[in-house]
């Protein structure tokens, strides 16, 4: 028969408490064992990721989605529309959900030899346009497979002007630059040119769209408004260089001549190549003022409210007012030497700056240009930033999505 031990009742308490003793110290021996573990997945993280969680958290990002893919075989990233396309080196397009990372098709987007200029998603139509120098390929945004103009016509349209510039789409048009320095307006969904107009040997960069107006640069230095919705030229002006950058626009406090009442003008932002930073009436292409600077512009501005910025080498990052009063060459409202790289996007009061050639982001204060973090990214390859999301290719064969956190 067996013989079961029994414990007098009045040592529960002191068993008790030495299991929880022991227990405790399990518990702090584990702590320290859970630390370094959580401290050695994010080292890795940090090194397989352009910008690790924390050096994103320094400039006030937060990783949102990762993609592995592989940075030397990638030919194009592109975003547009709540999509981001990967172009391999076979030319296929992947095209993924900006909001969750996820990859939704791989479709066939040209021969070995065919370059891809652009991907456009028209998401109201559920299309993406396949832009390549001599053609339009448009395929479903739903499956990626091609989808015919017509009952006679294949998926794929011909350029009759050769595409040099990444587009801009207005209604059934897309606006891009042709390779000798016209600017074409393509009926994508009947797939011919309605317009083109030529303003020089070569466009500068991408047509912009501001309030119903195509802007257009060449690299001879003619500045071109043009009307969206039909080509019509507005004004042209004569830069004496070609157009750095991209231009931007805004609606600025500005005061009527005649009667001096307060009123809102848009006004066209436009950095040269010949050193200065000019400010023009977007309607009438009247110009407000003109900045010179010590060296060739390389850049185009950025907007931040009634605020304008540009990198200028040589000086920095130079903030100035975006319209001031009877001030026809400007007015600088702070100068950051030390700040190298271009503005990129913001957070909160901070600036969001990209120095490409020291590979580091930065957070700087609008108000004063001062350096308020600095982190560096991991063999950044490609990146794409739009409506503050950026996406970072490199690391370690990571596409990574970034947004600004909140209350940085």
């Amino acid at each position: 028969m067996p013989v079961s031990a029994r414990i007098p009742s009045q040592s529960l308490p002191t068993v008790v408490a030495a299991a929880l003793l022991t227990m405790s110290g399990v518990a702090v021996a584990q702590q320290p064992d859970a630390a370094a573990r959580n401290a050695a997945r994010v080292s890795v993280l940090e090194a397989r990721m352009p910008l690790g969680p924390k050096s994103a958290k320094g400039v006030g990002l937060q990783a949102m989605w990762r993609y592995s893919v592989n940075p030397a075989s990638t030919r194009a990233l592109f975003m547009s529309e709540g999509a981001a396309f990967l172009i391999n080196s076979n030319n296929e397009v992947i095209m993924l959900d900006l909001e969750t990372g996820r990859r939704k098709w791989t479709a066939f987007g040209g021969g070995g030899s065919d370059l891809i200029v652009d991907v456009v998603h028209v998401k109201e139509d559920n299309k993406v346009l396949v832009v390549r120098s001599n053609s339009i390929l448009t395929l479903s945004s739903t499956t990626g497979l091609p989808i015919p103009l017509s009952t006679t016509r294949s998926s794929v349209q011909p350029l009759e002007w050769l595409s040099d510039t990444r587009g801009a789409i207005s209604g059934t048009y897309y606006i891009y630059g042709g390779l000798a320095g016209e600017v074409v307006w393509q009926d994508w969904r009947l797939g011919f040119p309605t317009n083109a107009h030529r303003i020089g040997r070569k466009v500068q960069a991408a047509p912009a769209l501001f309030e119903g107006k195509t802007i257009a640069s060449s690299r001879t230095g003619e500045l071109a408004a043009m009307a969206a919705d039909d080509g019509l030229l507005l004004w042209q002006k004569m830069l004496l260089g070609p157009m750095a950058g991209n231009p931007v626009s805004a609606d600025m406090s500005d005061t009527d001549t005649e009667s001096g009442l307060a009123i809102v003008t848009s006004i066209l932002f436009v950095a040269s190549e010949d050193q200065y930073l000019r400010a023009y009436n977007l309607a009438n292409g009247k110009l407000r003022w003109a900045r010179l600077f010590d060296q060739p512009l390389k850049n185009g501005p950025v907007l931040a409210g009634q605020r304008i910025l540009q990198q200028v080498p040589g000086t920095g990052l130079v903030c100035m007012e975006g319209l001031p009063a009877d001030s026809p060459e400007g007015k600088v409202v702070w100068k950051a030497p030390t700040v190298l790289g271009q503005v990129i996007g913001s957070t909160d009061d901070l600036l969001l700056v990209w120095d490409e050639g020291n590979s580091t982001l930065q957070t700087v204060s609008e108000a004063t240009g001062s350096i308020d973090a600095t982190s560096t990214a991991s063999n950044v390859s490609r990146m794409a930033i739009q409506d503050n999301t950026l996406l970072l290719l490199g690391g370690q064969n990571e596409l990574v999505c970034y947004r600004p956190t909140l209350g940085h």
